[in-house]
């Protein structure tokens, strides 16, 4: 059987409490009143400790929710900026890939030319 913590507190008080009236030295009504004002402390703390749990649940989910949240805003921004770049450096990616293009037939051009003499030196002998 699972018992909450306010429970657990309670039963612990009731036993706590029960045990000291007994191993007391005191009259019967001085224990009463202990034992009263004992069970109102207890009382207040566990009411206490309640309260506590619940804003700290309250405030665990709302941290959640705001972190799910900027989560969403911040995909949102990134997938805008990123979309963003590509279309401004597509026309700038296109002029490198028509430049590296260009470079590689000026090379292929020059390396034709310089293995046509060789070529025709060795036909010639």
């Amino acid at each position: 059987m699972k018992l909450g913590l306010g429970s657990g507190m309670l039963f612990g008080a009731l036993v706590g409490g029960a045990y000291g009236l007994m191993k007391t030295p005191r009259k019967g009504t001085e224990n009463r009143e202990a034992m009263k004002s004992y069970l109102d402390d207890t009382t207040v703390l566990v009411q206490d400790v309640t309260d506590k749990v619940k804003d700290l649940k309250s405030a665990i989910s709302e941290l959640t929710n705001e972190g799910k949240s900027l989560a969403t805003d911040f995909s949102k921004e990134m997938n805008e900026t990123v979309q963003e770049f590509s279309y401004e450096a597509e026309p700038r990616l296109r002029r490198i890939q028509e430049q590296a293009n260009k470079l590689n037939e000026d090379v292929q051009d020059v390396t034709e030319q310089f293995s046509s003499p060789a070529d025709q030196k060795s036909s010639a002998s």
